[in-house]
C-alpha cells in the first residue's frame, strides 16, 4: 500500500528514477585524485579504481557505499585507521604498495585482500579482520607468518614467487580449504602443519622435499606438485580423500602398489616420468590418466583399472599395446 502511494506520486517517482540512474552510472568509477575530489555523487560509488594516485587518503574521504577498492600501480602510502569504510568487502593494493598495515586499519567486513608485487611487510596478529576469506600475497612477499596472524575465517591463501619460509604447526587456520605456494617455496612441511579443513594444495616449482606420512590431511582432494618435485612417495602418504593428483616436470619415481589411494579419479604424470607401472598400482576408481612426454614403457595386461575412461600417452610412447590391455570402460584414447 505504501509503495503504491509512493510510486503514484510523480515527484517521488521521478526522484527514485533519478537516483537509480545515478547509481547505474556511477556505481563503478575510475579516478585520479583531482577528478575524485570534484565528483559530486560519491555516495553512489560502490567500486572505485584509483589509477595514477599516490597520496595519503584522509579518513572520511571514501564513501560508506564503497564495497570494492583498487589502488593503482603507483600507490605507496600508509593507510590510516578509519580511512577504509566498513562497507568495504574487496581491497586490492597495486604493485608499489609496501607499507606496514596497522591493526585496526582493515574494516571488519573485508572478505578479499590482495597485496601487489612489492609488498613485503610482517603482518602482526590482529591486523587481518575475522571476516577475511581470501588472502593473496604478491611476488616479493617473504616474511614469516606469525602464529595468530591468519584469521579463523580464512578459506583461500596464496603465496607468490618469493615466499620461502617455514610454516610452523598452528600457523594455518582450521578454516583453510585452498593453499597455494609459489615458485620459491622449498621447506619441509611437518605433520600437523596443514589443517584438516584443507581440500586443495599446490606446491610451486622449487618444492622438492620428502612428504612424510601423516603430513597431508584426510580432507585433501586435490594435490599438485610442480616442476622440481622428484621424491619417493611412501605408501600411506597420500590421504584416502584424494581425487586429483598432478606430478610436475621432473617427477620420475617408481610408484609401488598401495601408494595411490582408492579415492583417486584423475592422475597426471609430468614430462620426465618413465617408470614401469605395475598391475595393482592404479586404483580401481581412476577415470583419467595422463602420461607425459618421456613415458615409453610396456603396459602389461591388468595394469589399467576397469574404471578408466580417458587415457593419454605422450610424444615418446611407442610400445605395442596387446589385446586385452585397454579396459572396456575406455572412451577416449590419445597417442
Amino acid at each position: 500500500r505504501l509503495l503504491y502511494i509512493v510510486w503514484n506520486n510523480i515527484f517521488l517517482r521521478n526522484e527514485i528514477h533519478k537516483h537509480i540512474l545515478k547509481f547505474i552510472e556511477h556505481n563503478v568509477v575510475e579516478f585520479d585524485r583531482s577528478s575524485y575530489d570534484q565528483f559530486k555523487d560519491k555516495s553512489y560509488i560502490t567500486t572505485l579504481n584509483c589509477d595514477n594516485f599516490n597520496q595519503v587518503v584522509p579518513p572520511g574521504t571514501l564513501p560508506n557505499s564503497l564495497t570494492t577498492l583498487t589502488f593503482g600501480y603507483s600507490f605507496n602510502q600508509v593507510v590510516l585507521p578509519d580511512t577504509l569504510p566498513n562497507s568495504l568487502t574487496t581491497l586490492t593494493f597495486g604493485n608499489h604498495f609496501n607499507q606496514v598495515v596497522l591493526p585496526g586499519t582493515l574494516p571488519n567486513n573485508l572478505k578479499t585482500l590482495t597485496f601487489g608485487y612489492y609488498f613485503n611487510q610482517v603482518v602482526p596478529p590482529g591486523t587481518l579482520p575475522n571476516s577475511l576469506t581470501t588472502l593473496t600475497f604478491g611476488e616479493y612477499f617473504n616474511q614469516v607468518v606469525l602464529s595468530g596472524a591468519l584469521p579463523n575465517s580464512l578459506t583461500t591463501l596464496t603465496f607468490s614467487d618469493n615466499f620461502n619460509q617455514v610454516v610452523p604447526p598452528g600457523t594455518l587456520p582450521n578454516s583453510l580449504t585452498t593453499l597455494i605456494f609459489g615458485r620459491s617455496f622449498n621447506q619441509v612441511v611437518s605433520p600437523s602443519t596443514l589443517p584438516n579443513s584443507l581440500t586443495t594444495l599446490t606446491f610451486g616449482n622449487d618444492f622438492n622435499q620428502v612428504v612424510p606420512p601423516g603430513t597431508l590431511p584426510n580432507s585433501l582432494t586435490t594435490l599438485t606438485f610442480s616442476s622440481e618435485f622428484n621424491q619417493v612417495i611412501p605408501p600411506g602418504t597420500l590421504p584416502n580423500s584424494l581425487t586429483i593428483l598432478t606430478f610436475g616436470y621432473s617427477f620420475n619415481q617408481v610408484i609401488p602398489p598401495g601408494t595411490l589411494p582408492n579415492s583417486l579419479t584423475t592422475l597426471t604424470f609430468g614430462y620426465r616420468f618413465n617408470q614401469v607401472v605395475s598391475p595393482g598400482t592404479l586404483p580401481n576408481n581412476l577415470t583419467t590418466l595422463t602420461f607425459g612426454y618421456y613415458f615409453n614403457q610396456v603396459i602389461p595386461p591388468g595394469t589399467f583399472p576397469n574404471s578408466l575412461t580417458t587415457l593419454t600417452f605422450g610424444y615418446s610412447f611407442n610400445q605395442v599395446v596387446p589385446p586385452g590391455t585397454l579396459p572396456n570402460s575406455l572412451t577416449t584414447l590419445t597417442f
